[in-house]
């Protein structure tokens, strides 16, 4: 009976340290933020110095349209223009977007994150856990 009595007591033991241990787990759980993407890449100074560069190339491209008179080959030349920049800015946008994933990735690993999920995709997100703020002062200050 006794042999009887010691097992139960140890298999109530390990019962108990396992429940411990996953409620301990439960209240620590994984370090969880999010980031508007869209604040961060309107923040992020290669993404603001390229949308001046732009600019100045649009005004430069404008400049020769409206030194055509032929309005056929103004037109050629405009969806020319248009499909050069077009070209332009989503090759540097893919190439800026994929330095700021570097960048969250390195983040995550530097502050402890576990996830960090973009606000874009998700239905709801508690302003608790949006780290957009300290994510793009982060950006700012860390040299690539």
């Amino acid at each position: 009976m006794s042999k009887y009595f010691l097992y139960v007591l140890v298999a109530t033991f390990v019962v108990l340290a396992v429940i411990i241990g996953t409620a301990a787990d439960s209240k620590t759980g994984p370090k969880l933020g999010y980031i508007d993407p869209n604040k961060v890449l309107q923040n992020y100074d290669k993404w603001v110095n390229f949308q001046k560069q732009m600019q100045d190339e649009i005004a430069k491209y404008q400049a020769e349209l409206d030194k055509i008179k032929d309005q056929n080959q103004k037109q050629q030349k405009y969806l020319e223009y248009q499909q050069l920049i077009n070209n332009k800015i989503a090759q540097t946008q893919q190439q800026i977007e994929a330095e700021i994933l570097a960048k969250v990735k390195e983040y995550a690993e530097v502050m402890g994150y576990d996830f960090i999920f973009n606000s874009t995709t998700m239905a709801y997100g508690s302003q608790a856990y949006n780290i957009t703020d300290a994510f793009i002062k982060y950006l700012k200050t860390s040299k690539k």
